[in-house]
């Protein structure tokens, strides 16, 4: 795999989910492919991603990925969205950028840097991206109707604890991660015991997938910076 790819990974996750607004997602939502949002969005989407790499040789790429980027969402605007939707919508994103740094250009980063992008990708990943992901996911196992993407102060809480978790596994302090669950759990508990079972089962299923895809995250880390 061409190392071009986590750079151009890293713009993708800053563009499709931490400089998409809520309100940009619902113009999109109400107006389809007419949505000037949209547009800009994509954009964005595009030249991210060849930004980050600093390779200017590379600009062709960005009519591909605006295209297909355009494409994708089109498509996702018409279909009722749940967890599935969702995965599908960034493999074909990140796929498609894949592709083109695999298979379409012998350019690649200085190797001094590739470390630097790894661990990049890996914590823009546990912060908004993998927090959407854990609601929708409750949500889709739960049945609630509830809007599980909110960026409350839970989310936030949620994007910390991924963000220790991460470092514990990379700098090998995994033992850590039993003293945060225990914090975590004390500073719930009252709450959890005045709603009942279903908050505390909600809360410890959240907590569970939160965690394990966050120490999935550093094992991944750990295991390409290694090899």
């Amino acid at each position: 795999m061409n190392a071009l790819f986590f750079p151009m990974l890293a713009g993708h996750l800053v563009a499709d989910f931490w400089l998409q607004p809520a309100s940009w997602v619902n113009h999109k939502k109400e107006n389809g492919w007419k949505s000037k949002k949209l547009i800009l969005h994509i954009l964005i989407a595009a030249i991210l991603p060849v930004v980050f790499t600093l390779q200017l040789q590379l600009w062709w790429f960005v009519p591909v990925i605006f295209l297909t980027h355009y494409l994708i969402d089109v498509v996702k605007s018409k279909v009722k969205q749940n967890i599935w939707v969702f995965l599908a919508d960034q493999f074909l994103h990140i796929g498609i950028l894949w592709t083109l740094a695999t298979f379409f250009t012998q350019i690649t980063i200085p190797e001094n840097f590739i470390n630097f992008w790894i661990y990049s990708c890996g914590f823009i990943l546990i912060t908004n991206p993998l927090g959407i992901l854990t609601g929708i996911f409750l949500k889709f196992v739960t049945k609630s109707e509830s809007n599980p993407v909110q960026l409350n102060a839970s989310a936030w809480i949620g994007i910390f604890e991924r963000i220790l978790i991460v470092i514990f596994v990379t700098t090998g302090q995994i033992q850590a991660i039993g003293f945060l669950v225990a914090a975590k759990s004390v500073f719930r508990f009252s709450e959890i015991q005045h709603e009942g079972n279903q908050k505390a089962e909600y809360f410890l299923l959240g907590t569970l997938v939160s965690f394990t895809m966050a120490i999935v995250v550093g094992l991944g880390i750990n295991y390409l910076v290694k090899s």
